[in-house]
């Protein structure tokens, strides 16, 4: 908020004095500059006067653009040179920022970001992966180091609009379009086809990662904007889409992906769907399912394991490729292999008869993303009393394909989150396939602003003009040599049995300590 407003004090400032917005905002060489070059102009127009002549008249044009670029930088502000890993966060969030934040222990607080509480929990991190720390030792907990950071809470001062939007989909993407678009003035309704709001944050990541009452709490905060949320109400069925296009200016679909893609192996019938697993778990009903294999390498396959443990359950993974190649997010392959779940890579099933299942071995030679080979003669027989399936899931589209266009896999193609009809939108992991959360809220966020632009027939491009820089006031401290610090988590032997968040959250001082290692990128050097 503090740097909202001396972004336009500064705006203000520079309409009626050239350079004096700059000034005012610390950035004195730019200020200097302008005014120089403004002022200095008209000095020596002054003193080399020749009348209203053809090079006068040029110099008032060229006097106009001058004023015109000092308040457009004015408004704008100082632009960081983005560091690695800003650039990669999906849900545009700025790490580094925050950081400095509590590095210095500064009052600042981070501007408000849907599910922000939910990505200090479950997140890939690619930040991590890019920091530039790793260069020296390791990368800064960017994740974990969420915990400590004071968001700025949602402004519910903003001008009603007339324009009512449709957002088919609760999950971390329909409700972050919903919390823009509401702080923007539209009346938002969100459908949403399950009797509760969070999409798959509330019906099957385990509270062991993700407890309900942070779901909760995030979710409440964003309709506490004015966002209308209609839960039990499924489109195609409870209300059509053409009812949706006659009462609303625009709709956004973000319902996700929840269809189980399928081997097509013989027996495949007889094994169980992983969505369902986990969707039954959190309604806690009990499992007896004897000794589980689960095929699969990414998030849902982990978590699914690491509940049939706390269950009481034996649980071993197959997964066709490296255990490296685990789409799954670190720190819950890590933790799921500190419980005792069993992974064994290179392995993909290819008949499923009862209580055995016929694995053959595999050959991966390129990574995630290379061909993945079976060895020929390479079968073997695997006694399991059950199989759950969680190699990835589609979307379930049918009911639009007369109104938008699909690809071949059913997920609806855009461009700029538009789609092939003009008031339809769409984002998240319908337009995507399964991804992240982190991309959910991004695309969510990104569609919203699109919406906007194509209600108030304003072009992208000028949007982007028109939006303002986000100039925190950071700090640039000294190189330290001071280790990553070890994320404090629950005794095995403990969390092993209960569904209690496995993570503990270190002292204020101890963030600190970690948050110092931050090389602050883009006040250090110009990252590439």
């Amino acid at each position: 908020m503090r740097s909202s407003i001396k972004h336009d004090k500064a705006t203000l400032i520079s309409i009626f004095i050239v350079g004096g917005g700059q000034l005012y905002s610390g950035r004195l060489w730019a200020g200097i500059s302008l005014a120089l070059l403004f002022y200095g102009s008209i000095a020596l127009m002054v003193i080399l006067w020749t009348g209203l002549n053809q090079a006068f008249w040029g110099l008032v044009g060229a006097w106009i653009l001058v004023w015109l670029y000092n308040i457009y930088d004015a408004y704008h502000g100082f632009q960081y040179q983005k560091p690695p890993c800003e650039k990669v966060c999906p849900a545009g969030i700025v790490p580094w920022a925050y950081i400095n934040f509590l590095a210095t222990k500064s009052d600042q607080t981070y501007p408000f970001i849907p599910f922000f509480g939910t990505l200090q929990r479950i997140c890939l991190a690619p930040c991590e992966s890019h920091c530039t720390r790793r260069g020296i030792d390791a990368p800064v907990a960017i994740r974990y180091l969420r915990a400590g950071v004071t968001i700025e809470m949602p402004d519910h001062k903003h001008k009603p609009k007339k324009e009512k939007i449709a957002v088919l989909g609760a999950g971390p993407c329909g409700l972050s379009a919903a919390y823009y678009l509401a702080h923007r003035g539209y009346k938002v309704t969100v459908y949403e086809k399950e009797k509760k709001p969070g999409g798959v944050l509330g019906i099957l990541i385990p509270e062991f990662r993700h407890p309900q009452e942070v779901l909760d709490r995030e979710v409440n905060t964003i309709l506490s904007t004015g966002v209308e949320l209609k839960c039990g109400v499924e489109v195609a069925k409870d209300v059509s889409m053409d009812e949706l296009l006659n009462n609303y200016s625009a709709i956004f679909i973000a319902i996700g992906v929840w269809k189980p893609i399928k081997l097509g192996i013989p027996g495949e019938e007889h094994t169980l769907d992983g969505f369902d697993v986990l969707r039954r778990i959190r309604k806690g009903e009990l499992y007896h399912l004897g000794k589980v294999g689960v095929i699969g390498g990414g998030n849902t396959a982990i978590d699914i394991a690491r509940s049939l443990v706390r269950e009481g359950h034996e649980v071993i993974i197959y997964y066709r490729r490296n255990i490296e190649d685990m789409p799954a997010e670190y720190e819950n392959l890590e933790e799921a292999q500190e419980e005792g779940v069993e992974i064994i890579p290179l392995t993909v099933p290819v008949k499923i008869e009862k209580n055995k299942v016929i694995m053959v071995k595999t050959e991966c030679l390129h990574g995630r993303k290379g061909p993945c080979k079976i060895i020929k003669g390479s079968e073997f027989d695997v006694t399991l009393d059950n199989v759950v399936m969680a190699i990835g899931q589609l979307p379930e589209t049918d009911f639009l394909k007369d109104y938008v266009k699909l690809n071949k896999f059913g997920c609806i193609i855009t461009k700029n989150a538009r789609t092939s009809h003009p008031k339809i939108f769409a984002g998240g992991d319908v337009v995507l396939g399964s991804a992240t959360v982190a991309h959910a809220v991004g695309h969510g966020m990104d569609a919203a602003k699109r919406i906007d632009f194509s209600l108030r027939r304003m072009p992208p491009f000028i949007g982007r003009l028109l939006k303002k820089t986000y100039q925190p006031d950071v700090q640039l401290l000294p190189i330290t040599d001071r280790a990553r610090m070890t994320i404090p988590h629950r005794d095995i032997e403990e969390r092993k049995h209960d569904f209690k968040e496995v993570e503990l959250w270190a002292s204020k001082e101890e963030l600190q300590k970690e948050a110092a290692r931050c090389l602050i990128c883009p006040c250090r050097y110009h990252p590439h």
